[in-house]
């Protein structure tokens, strides 16, 4: 082929065109260009278009569980909820209360209720030492559990029991009238002390 009839396309990288051409071909040389660029461009349209992942998204198989519902479960919410523990339902709470059934005889329960009528205890923390101190010389032994207690202040006729008897216990014992030792909670000098000398509480 003759040099002088050939037709010379060049696309820079940058995007700049260079067309040689003959004189007598140029205006069909340049028609086919502009159709070629064209052709170029929609090539390229479609390729942007074309779905693509997201950078950090979460893959659909990924995704939490569907119930029968069709709606999505939450697993960290519902482990959190499983393994949430009601603080009225621990030990030392009245939500876990239980009593202790024959622990004190019939004869037993009504010395305890004479106590309580004699010492007439109304603070919270005196219904706690006067049920324990009458339970130790009662039952012939110290060292009293959460229910043991509980137990007791019910059946010396204490209305409202302590809904938290762990935090009650531990004032008592910054207070130094109780100290918890391996058999349970125990009345200490103090404590004993108090119940003797300060009950009732005498009124002005």
């Amino acid at each position: 082929m003759n040099d002088q009839n050939r037709i010379k396309l060049v696309i820079s990288p940058d995007g700049t065109i260079e067309l040689d051409a003959p004189a007598e071909s140029f205006d069909a040389a340049v028609e086919k260009t502009r159709e070629l660029v064209t052709s170029l461009e929609i090539k390229a349209g479609q390729k942007s278009h074309s779905p693509t992942t997201e950078v950090g998204a979460e893959p659909a198989a990924h995704s939490a569980p569907l119930d029968q519902s069709g709606s999505q479960k939450s697993t960290k919410s519902s482990r959190a909820k499983s393994g949430k523990q009601s603080s009225s339902s621990r030990a030392g709470r009245i939500g876990s209360f239980e009593e202790i059934r024959g622990l004190l005889t019939e004869e037993q329960e009504i010395q305890l209720r004479n106590f309580f009528d004699e010492k007439k205890p109304t603070e919270q923390q005196h219904e706690v030492l006067a049920a324990m101190y009458k339970g130790e010389e009662l039952l012939g032994r110290k060292g009293f559990q959460y229910n043991e207690i509980y137990t007791l202040m019910w059946l010396a006729g204490v209305k409202d029991l302590p809904k938290a008897l762990d935090q009650v216990l531990r004032t008592m014992m910054a207070e130094q009238l109780i100290t918890k030792e391996e058999a349970g909670f125990v009345v200490k000098f103090v404590g004993r002390q108090f119940i003797d000398t300060k009950l009732p509480t005498l009124k002005d």
